[in-house]
This record gives C-alpha cells, sequence and structure tokens, in this order.
C-alpha cells in the first residue's frame, strides 16, 4: 500500500506542481483544519437534510452570513434568521443535499475558506420534484475547539426549470408570466 499525505489547496497547487515551492509540507495543523471543515460540513448537509435544527445551529457562527440569492432565495444574517428562513421553506419539502470535492484553503491558525461541489433533490408534496447543481462557497472560523461556517454563499450552475413550472403552474403570477412569454413569441413570429 502507498501512503500518500492529504494535501492543502493553495493558490500555488492550485495552479500545478510547478508553481509550489519543493520544500513546502503542509503543517499537521492545516492538515486538522482541513479535516475538520470537511466533517463540519458534512453534519451541516445532514442537519439540513434531517431537519435536524439544534444540530444545524451548532455548525454556524451565531453571526452567520448567508447569501442564496442565486436559487431564488435570501441574504441574511444570523444563525436564527437561517433556521427560521429554512423551516419556512424546506421544512416539510424532503431533501437530499450532496457536497462534493471540496477546495479548502487554511487562511490562518483560526480562519478558512471553502468551495464545495453542491448537487441537491428537494421532493415537495405531491411528488413535485426539483433538481440542481452548483457550488457553496463558505469561511470558516475557529470557535473555541470547533470549526464554524461563518458565511456560505449558494450559486447555481443548474436548476431544474420543469419544477418550477410544476410548483407554481397554479398561481396567478406564473400564469401571467406565461401569458406574456407566449404573446411576445407571438408576436416575432412572422
Amino acid at each position: 500500500m502507498i501512503y500518500t499525505r492529504p494535501t492543502v489547496v493553495t493558490r500555488a497547487t492550485a495552479l500545478g506542481p510547478a508553481h509550489v515551492a519543493a520544500d513546502r509540507v503542509e503543517s499537521a495543523g492545516d492538515v486538522a483544519a482541513v479535516h475538520a471543515t470537511k466533517q463540519l460540513k458534512a453534519r451541516y448537509l445532514r442537519a439540513v437534510d434531517t431537519k435536524d435544527w439544534w444540530l444545524l445551529e451548532q455548525q454556524v457562527m451565531p453571526d452567520v452570513i448567508v447569501d442564496m440569492t442565486a436559487s431564488a432565495g435570501i441574504r441574511t444574517t444570523g444563525a436564527d434568521a437561517l433556521i427560521g428562513y429554512l423551516q419556512a421553506t424546506i421544512g416539510p419539502v424532503r431533501t437530499v443535499h450532496q457536497g462534493h470535492m471540496p477546495e479548502i484553503e487554511v487562511q490562518s491558525p483560526n480562519t478558512a475558506t471553502g468551495v464545495w461541489a453542491l448537487q441537491d433533490l428537494l421532493i415537495f408534496p405531491g411528488n413535485i420534484r426539483s433538481s440542481g447543481f452548483g457550488h457553496y462557497h463558505e469561511t470558516y472560523a475557529l470557535d473555541g475547539d470547533r470549526w464554524r461556517i461563518s458565511s456560505t454563499t449558494l450559486t447555481r450552475l443548474y436548476l431544474d426549470p420543469t419544477a418550477a413550472q410544476r410548483l407554481f403552474r397554479n398561481s396567478r403570477r406564473y400564469r401571467w408570466s406565461i401569458g406574456r412569454w407566449a404573446a411576445s413569441f407571438h408576436r416575432r413570429r412572422p
């Protein structure tokens, strides 16, 4: 068995081996911080999917900054505001969130940044499903002896458009939007 040591992604390592100093070795503290933030994100996603709001609160700083505007969400500050928003929006929804391919960079002994590839599935009442892909861009802070999320921004690469149609097809605004789109389409035709 060949053992390779875990690596911490830095600007130099992201550019490739030619940019890495030959004598650079990650500190044990950096390796431990990377491992801890991976565990943190796993607990965060599990807490969201199981609707374990107490566990979720333990994963974020009390003054966490959250930006979900790229996914039709809100920008807010504070653990209580985040949890209240999630309870109201996805409380009755079955969810599956998966974070992949973390790019974690330790900034200091007490801070780190990370980018996670995201895939999620939301199953709304009536078995209406929405799936999407994107990234979490996060900052982490060491709070006492544990790492917590201090900010998170969700960006989207793709969100299943048919789910929005099924979710909002009975709303007046959806019918109005579709009517406007159809009218503009017919005006463009010769």
